[in-house]
């Protein structure tokens, strides 16, 4: 149960499978979407058009992108 999980009870989980029942909802709302793919957005053409330039841009990568990095770990005094 990490980040993004349906918190339920052990009795709850021990008779239903929340996370068949929570991907076949997500795959559901995905289906009846009109627009399922980013690049298809109306905002986020008209993005494109007055701010990032173009896919693959620099700007669309510093915005849209991710990076990681290693942090130091926390020791308390």
């Amino acid at each position: 149960m990490g980040g993004g999980q349906p918190i339920k009870s052990s009795k709850i989980r021990a008779s239903v499978d929340i996370r068949k029942l929570r991907s076949e909802a997500l795959y559901s709302i995905d289906e009846e979407s009109e627009i399922r793919k980013s690049h298809e957005s109306p905002i986020m053409k008209k993005l494109y058009e007055e701010y990032l330039e173009r896919p693959g841009s620099h700007k669309a990568h510093k915005y849209l992108h991710t990076t990681y990095s290693v942090k130091p770990k926390y020791e308390e005094e």
